[in-house]
């Protein structure tokens, strides 16, 4: 009897911080723009936000340049020139630390020669830490950049 309620109280426990732990996610396209013919990205020296989650944005530059061919800012003019697409994006990543905290992430994809917003993915992730916040957040956010960049992904 005694072992079946502890076995009870050990699955009862892991079910509940398992369901404490979550993520989310959310794409938005601009209408008639085709993100598969952006095949360049230029990141802004300004995308710094937050010290704190430097890594966070540094990873999701990184799983970005994994997609999309990083190019300086006078190569993507000479791009643009010979008819190619570019993309810069404008990552923002915060993290509450109040409540159980969570972390949102937000990367704004901007078409480089226009200025004009191409996609928009979020992601947001609670779990039973700050840092387990992160990863999940940036987990989720991985996913839905291989969903926007699909053909560009190696």
């Amino acid at each position: 009897m005694k072992k079946n309620i502890l076995y009870f109280l050990t699955i009862t426990i892991i079910s509940v911080l398992v369901s404490c732990a979550s993520s989310k996610t959310v794409t938005t396209r601009a209408n008639g723009m085709d993100i598969s013919k952006y095949k360049y990205v230029v990141f802004d020296a300004s995308n710094r936000e937050d010290a704190e989650l430097a890594d966070v944005v540094m990873m999701l530059q990184n799983e970005i340049s994994e997609k999309l061919q990083v190019v300086s800012a006078e190569k993507a003019k000479s791009l643009i020139a010979s008819g190619e697409k570019v993309v810069y994006p404008k990552i923002s990543a915060k993290t509450e630390k109040w409540d159980g905290g969570r972390t949102f992430i937000s990367v704004n994809f901007y078409d480089y020669d226009t200025n004009q917003s191409i996609a928009v993915v979020k992601s947001n992730g609670i779990g039973l830490s700050i840092s387990h916040d992160q990863k999940l957040a940036c987990k989720a956010i991985k996913k839905e950049l291989n969903k926007v960049f699909p053909k560009n992904a190696q």
